[in-house]
């Protein structure tokens, strides 16, 4: 089984749900011999996320700590059906990966609508807010995998496969939805990455749910952003661009 090095999907103990503080994060990580992960603390619509300073703030942190790259990023809510995300403009100046999902947040308001859902990810993909798309498989939150892939692919935006959904106590029933992305994205040649979701030091790099996942659907390896830190830096500078030219609220 490969290993993947890279993780983009990590959060603090600045969300309360989480148990690790970003140095025993890095820690880990570097422990762990993993080359570059993300720091991607929820945006302010949750109740347990910190003011938007904090995000802005992840600008200080030195490229390198311990050896490892540490991306500054965030997650970001989706609001409405416009694309509209929990973060404002300052934030965007500072951070260098957005990652962007569904949660339960009282100003999106029904979630069981599955056209609703995929017109709020299309406009999202399409105005290009957004690097990746995280957890799309979770059920309580149906979309129209068919849709969003093509349109993920062809504003080379990201689609995400979060190791943690593949388990038993984190958006149950994730698996059979996740496969359904990967099999049209792998017709399309779409861009995906991987993220453990941790919410615990421990976790960091485990990615073996998603792998398997990956194997069952023999995805291409060169389309996996996390393949390799020059993959995965060639996906941000283009990223970075793109995002830059097309940000609005």
């Amino acid at each position: 089984m490969k290993e993947y090095k890279i993780d983009l999907h990590i959060h603090t103990n600045v969300n309360p749900h989480a148990f690790s503080t970003l140095e025993e994060n890095i820690s880990a990580a570097a422990k762990k011999g993993m080359e570059v992960i993300a720091i991607t603390n929820h945006g302010p619509a949750l109740q347990d996320t910190p003011h938007w300073w904090h995000l802005v703030n992840i600008a200080i942190l030195p490229e390198i700590i311990d050896g490892v790259r540490v991306v500054k990023g965030v997650e970001a809510n989706i609001l409405d059906t416009n694309g509209k995300l929990d973060i404002n403009q300052r934030v965007y100046d500072h951070i260098e990966l957005v990652l962007a999902g569904f949660h339960v947040v009282d100003e999106y308001g029904a979630i069981d609508d599955i056209e609703k859902n995929t017109t709020a990810i299309l406009s999202l993909i399409k105005k290009q807010k957004a690097d990746i798309i995280v957890h799309l498989g979770n059920p309580i939150f149906p979309v129209d995998y068919k849709r969003i892939v093509k349109i993920a692919k062809e504003n080379k935006v990201a689609l995400e496969v979060n190791n943690t959904s593949l388990g038993t106590i984190t958006r149950v029933g994730s698996r059979k939805n996740c496969k359904t992305m990967l099999e049209l994205a792998k017709e399309e040649r779409c861009f995906i990455a991987l993220g453990t979701d941790a919410h615990y030091s421990g976790h960091i790099g485990e990615f073996q749910r998603a792998i398997e996942l990956l194997n069952e659907v023999d995805y291409p390896e060169e389309l996996i952003i996390n393949s390799s830190k020059e993959a995965f830096e060639e996906f941000l500078k283009l990223r970075q661009e793109l995002r830059s030219k097309k940000v609005d609220s």
